[in-house]
């Protein structure tokens, strides 16, 4: 049977960590597919589609040829059915991720239980790397240079 997962998150902006995860789950999987998705809960730095073009030119400098970035402007669950994969991939840093990531697993095991949830737990060195630190430092730069 052919392994085939989705790596969906906003990658707003994407950092090590979300590199990371890449890497190894390219390793796991026949084929990944990294799915830069919107969230409704977070301010974007860049719109979707510049995101998305950012996200594809990074992967691309990593030469994996089992991976391939897609656009997803859906829910989740239904880009894995229609790519026809069997594996969603999510990472965990730290104990307030394991209860949302779990909620989100069964949620989505609910509206497809056809789909597993694979969990990566962030290694110790890229734990404390988050999206929102990243934009919290961006602003601050900003604001220095505004001076």
């Amino acid at each position: 049977m052919i392994r085939k997962a989705v790596f969906s998150g906003s990658f707003n902006p994407l950092h090590e960590g979300h590199i990371d995860i890449i890497k190894r789950s390219a390793k796991l999987f026949d084929y990944l597919y990294v799915a830069v998705s919107h969230n409704i809960n977070k301010t974007n730095i860049l719109n979707i589609n510049k995101r998305f073009q950012t996200v594809k030119r990074r992967i691309q400098t990593l030469k994996l040829s089992n991976v391939k970035v897609v656009l997803n402007e859906g829910l989740t669950v239904d880009l894995v059915r229609k790519l026809n994969c069997n594996y969603l991939v999510r990472s965990i840093r730290n104990a307030k991720d394991v209860n949302y990531e779990i909620n989100m697993a069964q949620n989505n095991y609910l509206l497809s239980n056809k789909i597993e949830t694979i969990f990566y737990v962030a290694s110790s060195k890229l734990k404390d790397v988050s999206s929102t630190n990243r934009r919290e430092l961006m602003k601050q730069k900003e604001l220095l240079t505004k001076r």
